[in-house]
């Protein structure tokens, strides 16, 4: 039997019906009656208690399944809790439903709890569609649209969060109806262009001197196939970040480094997908260059990274680089050479490694030795920043999978999307991130249904060891205790063991190989390998 609430019973429906078939619940008594109509219909629910954390779960659920992920919460500050997964997601384009369940709009100011403006709450990274309380056959009708178009929305501009409000009044506690109702779904088609670049910007990109392809954090198809022919028929340089997915990305540290007499090697034509980048370096350079900027995206703002935005594609960039595939000539000269440049200065040219970050490289060089010994399928995960940046100098992108909460680059989160990813994924989900993502969300690690294909590696240097490379900063007597959150002794054996996690912890650089071998190949639960590296100053 299902709730006597014919909202929820409407939602429950239109979520099979349009393919949604995982959600990751939070406990509450308001929202009780989606949960009960949600499992009653066999949909997939992942208990977490933190809202916060239990959206980035979804949000990792979502990048593993590759389809649209729900998360669902009960009144009031619950909700303001998903928002920073909302914004996250809002950047990288993820499909992340937040229903939230809401009470009667005419106690909010009345002090009474957890009863607070819920509409807009989510503004301006995702919509809220408000439902009504069903009394009239017209009010049906209107939340079958609404519905409708929070789902829908979810695939719009790319892809983004949506939030769905439910009003619920008491009682809330009646399960009484029998089946769920046949509810219109209603489809929303896009005609792809085959070829969607006038021939006039083909042979702009043609005739440059040299023309790039750079490529951001991207997540919504792959490109691998087009961008190595691209570069392999040397018709574009092929610039990706780690977290692009393609081959090629330790070419990003030289470009960094670029001597300034030879402006030849930066593009004067610079083809953009894709979203974040880390490498400040290589954005300062293209920022002072005068490059000509064409963007593809499907992005709702219009996003000028390089300051020289000359035109932008409303295209995914599988089609345009198809095309370009086909139709630029093979063999340009300017791409030829700066790909033979970028070949012998992998070495040279790479940036120096700061003080803090040394004995962390120790430990990459490590894991990636290990790595390098197993046959089973992995993924990668990284916090957002130092272990992201050192990994950029290690690892190359394409190999395997590596994902990061770049969208916004807050520190929450890392943890619990790993977690959810593990949740839908059957090889090992590798999560390396520092002490203060760690601690801040611990609450990732409350979860009954923790994966035992999840291995956390902790590198744990009691501070935000970034804030030691920003020149000036080291000045400030508020450093060290309050800037960096520096000279923490604490450690992560306590959270192993409340949590049911297997717990090690490794100190000198000769046993970081052996300790990751025995923590990569354990069984039966999550593992986490702590690596003690010297203190911040």
């Amino acid at each position: 039997m299902y709730a006597h609430f014919p909202q929820t019973n409407q939602l429950t429906a239109l979520l099979q019906a349009h393919g949604i078939t995982d959600v990751v619940a939070c406990p509450g008594s308001r929202n009780a009656p989606l949960l009960h109509d949600f499992k009653q219909a066999g949909l997939c629910l992942h208990a977490v208690t933190d809202e916060r954390s239990a959206a980035f779960v979804a949000l990792g659920i979502g990048l593993a399944t590759e389809r649209a992920t729900a998360v669902c919460v009960t009144s009031g500050s619950a909700l303001l809790a998903t928002l920073p997964a909302v914004a996250e997601a809002y950047y990288r384009h993820r499909p992340l439903l937040v229903v939230s369940a809401d009470r009667p709009a005419q106690w909010i100011g009345q002090y009474d709890g957890q009863t607070l403006p819920q509409r807009g709450a989510l503004q301006p990274y995702a919509l809220t569609f408000d439902l009504f309380e069903p009394h009239t056959s017209e009010l049906h009708w209107a939340n079958n649209r609404l519905i409708n178009a929070a789902l829908l929305a979810l695939r719009e501009a790319g892809g983004g969060p949506a939030h769905l409000n439910v009003p619920l009044s008491e009682p809330l506690f009646d399960f009484t109806t029998e089946t769920l109702p046949q509810e219109r779904a209603i489809s929303r088609i896009t005609p792809a262009a085959h070829r969607p670049l006038p021939q006039e910007l083909v042979q702009h990109i043609a005739e440059a001197r040299l023309p790039a392809l750079i490529v951001g954090q991207y997540e919504e198809g792959d490109l691998r196939a087009v961008s190595e022919a691209l570069d392999r028929q040397e018709q574009l340089l092929v610039l990706p970040e780690i977290l692009a997915d393609i081959k090629g990305s330790l070419r990003m540290e030289v470009f960094d480094n670029l001597p300034d007499n030879r402006p030849d090697l930066l593009p004067d034509l610079v083809l953009q997908a894709g979203g974040n980048f880390i490498h400040k370096r290589f954005k300062q350079k293209l920022r002072q260059s005068s490059c000509r900027v064409i963007r593809l995206s499907l992005d709702r703002e219009l996003t000028d990274t390089f300051c020289h935005l000359d035109t932008e594609v409303a295209c995914a960039p599988l089609p345009v680089l198809q095309q370009l595939a086909a139709e630029l000539p093979a063999r340009h000269e300017g791409v030829r050479r700066a790909q033979a440049f970028y070949q012998q200065a992998c070495l040279r040219y790479r940036l120096p490694v700061p003080s803090t970050e040394s004995s962390m490289m120790q430990a990459f060089g490590a894991l990636r030795t290990v790595l390098s010994e197993t046959s089973t399928g992995y993924t990668l995960h990284l916090g957002n920043s130092s272990t992201v940046r050192v990994a950029s100098r290690i690892f190359e992108s394409g190999d395997f999978p590596i994902f990061a909460n770049r969208g916004t680059n807050g520190i929450e989160g890392s943890l619990s999307t790993a977690v959810g990813y593990a949740l839908k994924m059957w090889g090992p989900s590798i999560v390396v991130l520092g002490d203060l993502s760690f601690f801040y969300d611990a609450n990732a690690l409350w979860n009954t249904h923790l994966p035992p294909n999840l291995r956390i590696l902790l590198l744990n240097n009691h501070g935000g060891g970034i804030f030691h490379q920003l020149p000036g900063l080291a000045d400030s007597p508020a450093m060290g205790e309050f800037i960096s959150a520096g000279r923490q002794p604490f450690t992560a054996e306590g959270l192993a063991r409340t949590f049911n996690l297997d717990y090690h912890c490794v100190e000198s650089t000769e046993a970081f190989v052996p300790a990751m071998r025995q923590w990569l190949q354990a069984e039966g639960r999550a593992q986490l390998l702590e690596v003690a590296l010297p203190p911040c100053p």
